[in-house]
Formats: structure tokens, C-alpha cells, sequence
């Protein structure tokens, strides 16, 4: 493996949080395989994502697992364990057709077996580990839908040694500072509201033993949690010297030159010393900012935990055409606590854990560059010299656009007043803007999509409704807004049949689908 963590070892040298980290923060593929005595597992990791998970330890077993679960009875374990010996089925699959759990109840038992694979593996104290990097076995598999973090957390929840986890946390009188890497930061994991409360005590001013003595829950629990965020990143010890070096004219003056062995003079204050200064200033900054603002960066929000398809699509598509303003959607005039809100805000709605809500898989890569750019545009606006020399880089471009031919709305402009009007009412308005937009960018799914909507709202326009939200589907066939936007459009214009089938292409997709699920249920009626 990359980095100072070894490709194989033992346990008790490198506990399985860092080497599950270390694979997440290296995006690996491969298998990971731990040893202990009789038992050997394997964790499949895609892209730093833990996937899947296997055991030959029999009490792993999903017959085993489900019969700990209480979810079947002894007898029909034994014959369901009896079939599978004279037919070779699998166990799962038996039980599926002898009516003992239905396709769901299966797929939440496999889901179950992987996950208690991977959480067993937190309490072992020692064993062998080997990373075999490399694809994955192409035997179809099911994905888990769980961050490493969260699988960690719950994994350092089963461990009931004291001592182990005491000895894994740094000196009581270490001071502990929240991490400033965004991608640690804002990450999706899943902590209770007194857990919570827990992490914001940390201030970069509180030592461990304070952190515990003003904690509300047990020392125990406090214990793992401490060792949690410290394992994941989240919480860090000892404290970084950001502060920026003094300037050259903060320096007394005999120290401004030096003199170099070829006797040429050189300024201290070179421009790679003062551009390591502004890094410092900004680390700075964004320290105060994160100690400052910590309660909102961790708060819930359930208004911001599900992101469809098409609203990330088209904040990915915008990109293209915005500033770091629009990016963050500010006004250049916009205060420096705007700018903070508005990145806390969007950090955490396209940070790249979204991808494990269902269906959101493949949007891993428009995710993972909107996150960039959102991070981007707040380390450039947040600091007032950096903010500075981007507003004159702007300025430059207005002066230069306005010396050469006059052009009308690019599409992204289209597309945002299509939107305004849409939002008043105006669907005429908005039909026209978008119009516009699909002649000037043909090819793009939401311009077809945003077309047909505002069309449907128009007398005499379904047909030309139904032929955009046939190219929307056309071109982006995941997208199941548009299948329900084609559906509630043939049911508006009394096509049953045609509607139901729209739905029920929706949960193809999305079998979780709750607009898809009514509308079908009202046409059975």
C-alpha cells in the first residue's frame, strides 16, 4: 500500500480503522484478507468503498446469521440446509422458494451477513492481514450502501476492551482540533444527537481529559467515540503552527537581505516565502472558521439529505459557465459569514458520500468534481487577498467580453431565466428560454427535460411535451424524473396504459420510488 502502512502485517500493529481509512483516503481496489486461528475473511473494496464482504468461518454463514437474527426457525434451517446439500442451490435462494423470506427479506439478510462479517472483525485483537490489490471477482455480488466511516463507528461500538482502546488514545493532556480537509469534514456519518454534542466540544483549546470531563455520556462510550474521530481523521491532536511568518516589512530591517556565497543580495521576503505565508493565512482562516461555525457544519438537516439525479446533473453542468460566486450562489458583494454558510452548506450536500443513497452511484464523478470547485471557490473568496486578486482576474474578463461582438444569453443563462419564469408562473416565458437553450445545446438531457415541463403546462403543446420527455429519457434513460413527468403527462391526458408503463419503468431504477408507487396504486383503482 501507499504511504507509511505496511501491504500486510498483524493487527495489533496496525489496528483495521487506520488500514480501512488509509484504503478510503488512497480510493484502493482489492481484497482485504484477515487470519486469526481458523478463521480467514475477506473485505472487497471498490474505489475505497467497502462493497462486500466474505467469511469460510461457518458461523458467518448467512443460515447461521439468520438463525442468530431470529429471523428463521431451527427447523426451517435444517431443511432449508438440507435442500441446499442435495441440490446445491444456494441457501438464500431456498428459502426464497420455499416461501420462508420473501426477494427483500433476502436481500436485507445478505446485506445483514456482510455488514456482521466486517463489524466481527473490530473486536479481534490480533490476526494477519494481506491487501491483495487488484479487480474485484466478477461473481455478481450485493453492494453495501454504507460509508467506511459509518462502518467504522459501528465497529468501534462493539469493542468492550477498555484497556485496548485506552491505549490507543494519545496523552490526556493532548489538545484536539477539528480537521480542516473538507473531504474528512463533511463526510456522511450517521452520529445521535448526545454523539454530537460530544464532537463539539472538541475546540482546539480542550484537552482530551477536558473533553471527557464535560462529556454527557458514560466514560466508556466517550472513550470509543474519541477514538473513532481520531481514527477516521476527523478529530486530530497536538496543534498545527499556522501562524503565518512576519512579512518583510514586520522584519527589522537588517534582516530583510541576505547575503548569499555568490555575494548577490536576495529579499527574504521572496515570492515563494510570502506565497507560504498566505497558505498559512488561510489555514488560519479556515481553522477559525470550522471552530467557529462547528455546530452548523454538524447539525442535521434533512431538507439537504436526498439530491436527485437531475439536480446534480444540472449543478455539474452549470460549472462550465460560473464564477466562484455562482458556484457558491453569492453575490461579489457577499459577506465573508454569507460565503462561510453558503460552503457549509453546499459542502455537505454534494460531498461524494451521497453516492451511497440509492441510485446515485454513478454520479460518483459529477459529485466528486462539484465538490472540488465548491472547495475551491471558498479557499479563493474566504480569504481577503486572494478574494482581491480574483475580483480584478473577473474584472479583466467583463473589460475584455465587452470589447468583442455583442452575443446573446449563453445556454446557462437561458436555462436560469427559464427557471425564473417557471418558478412565477410564466410558462410561456419559461417554454421560450428553454427552447432556446435545447436549440443552442441539443444533446443535453435537464434542457429537454426543463422543455417539456414548462410545455405541459401550455394549451395545445402536450405532443411537443411528450417528444421532449421521450429525448430526455433518450438521452439520459436512468433519469426517472422525466418517466414520471412522460407518466403524470399521459395520465393528465387519460393514456392508462401508457402511464402505468412510465411508472413502472420509475422502479426499474428506483424500486423505492414513493411518486411512482402512488401513482401506480391510484391507477389500479
Amino acid at each position: 500500500m501507499d504511504g507509511d502502512l505496511p501491504v500486510s502485517g498483524r493487527l495489533r500493529d496496525q489496528r483495521l480503522p487506520r488500514i480501512l481509512t488509509h484504503l478510503q483516503r488512497q480510493k484502493k481496489t482489492g481484497a482485504l484478507v484477515l487470519r486469526r486461528n481458523d478463521q480467514h475473511k475477506s473485505i472487497f473494496i471498490k474505489d475505497g468503498d467497502i462493497v462486500f464482504a466474505a467469511s469460510k468461518y461457518q458461523d458467518d454463514w448467512l443460515g447461521e446469521v439468520l438463525l442468530k437474527a431470529g429471523k428463521i426457525t431451527l427447523g426451517q434451517y435444517e431443511k432449508a440446509s438440507e435442500v441446499t446439500r442435495n441440490t446445491q442451490k444456494r441457501f438464500g435462494t431456498v428459502l426464497v422458494e420455499h416461501g420462508v423470506l420473501t426477494a427483500k427479506d433476502l436481500f436485507w439478510a445478505v446485506t445483514h451477513q456482510v455488514k456482521e462479517i466486517i463489524l466481527s472483525l473490530f473486536t479481534w485483537l490480533d490476526g494477519e492481514y494481506l491487501f491483495e490489490e487488484g479487480p474485484l471477482p466478477a461473481q455478481e455480488i450485493i453492494t453495501l450502501k454504507m460509508s467506511t466511516a459509518n462502518l467504522i463507528l459501528d465497529g468501534i461500538r462493539r469493542i468492550n476492551d477498555f484497556v485496548r482502546l485506552r491505549h490507543e488514545l494519545p496523552s490526556m493532556d493532548m489538545i484536539l482540533h477539528i480537521t480542516m480537509d473538507p473531504l474528512i469534514l463533511f463526510q456522511d456519518i450517521k452520529l445521535t444527537d448526545p454523539e454530537r454534542k460530544l464532537l463539539l466540544q472538541v475546540d482546539g483549546k480542550s484537552t482530551i481529559f477536558e473533553v471527557f470531563a464535560s462529556s454527557e455520556l458514560p466514560a466508556f462510550e466517550t472513550l470509543k467515540l474519541l477514538c473513532f474521530f481520531l481514527s477516521v481523521g476527523l478529530v486530530e491532536s497536538g496543534i498545527s503552527d499556522l501562524t503565518p511568518e512576519p512579512s518583510v516589512q514586520e522584519m527589522p530591517a537588517e534582516t530583510v537581505e541576505t547575503v548569499p556565497k555568490d555575494g548577490t543580495p536576495e529579499a527574504v521576503g521572496s515570492a515563494s516565502s510570502g506565497d507560504e505565508d498566505l497558505v498559512k493565512e488561510v489555514k488560519l482562516e479556515q481553522q477559525e472558521a470550522v471552530v467557529k461555525d462547528r455546530e452548523e457544519i454538524f447539525q442535521k438537516n434533512e431538507q439537504e439529505a436526498h439530491l436527485t439525479k437531475q439536480k446534480i446533473r444540472e449543478a455539474y453542468e452549470a460549472l462550465e459557465h460560473q464564477d466562484y460566486y455562482e458556484v457558491l450562489g453569492l453575490q461579489t458583494e457577499a459577506a465573508r459569514d454569507e460565503i462561510k454558510r453558503a460552503y457549509f452548506r453546499l459542502a455537505k450536500a454534494y460531498h461524494p458520500d451521497r453516492h451511497f443513497q440509492s441510485g446515485l452511484e454513478e454520479l460518483t464523478p459529477h459529485l466528486e468534481t462539484l465538490f472540488r470547485r465548491i472547495t475551491e471557490a471558498y479557499d479563493t473568496l474566504l480569504m481577503e487577498r486572494k478574494r482581491k486578486d480574483y475580483d480584478t482576474e473577473l474584472a479583466l474578463k467583463k473589460f475584455k467580453g465587452q470589447h468583442k461582438e455583442t452575443a446573446g444569453p449563453s445556454p446557462t443563462q437561458q436555462v436560469q431565466m427559464g427557471q425564473q419564469a417557471l418558478q412565477k408562473g410564466d410558462f410561456k416565458t419559461a417554454a421560450y428560454y428553454f427552447e432556446a437553450a435545447v436549440k443552442a445545446v441539443p444533446n443535453r438531457a435537464g434542457h429537454h427535460a426543463l422543455l417539456a415541463k414548462a410545455l405541459t403546462q401550455l394549451p395545445g403543446r402536450q405532443r411537443d411535451a411528450e417528444t421532449h420527455y421521450k429525448k430526455a429519457i433518450e438521452l439520459d434513460p436512468s433519469g426517472v424524473e422525466n418517466y414520471i413527468g412522460l407518466g403524470l403527462l399521459y395520465k393528465k391526458g387519460g393514456m392508462v396504459q401508457r402511464a402505468q408503463r412510465q411508472f413502472e419503468e420509475v422502479l426499474i431504477w428506483d424500486p423505492a420510488n414513493r411518486i411512482a408507487k402512488d401513482e401506480l396504486q391510484k391507477l389500479q383503482k
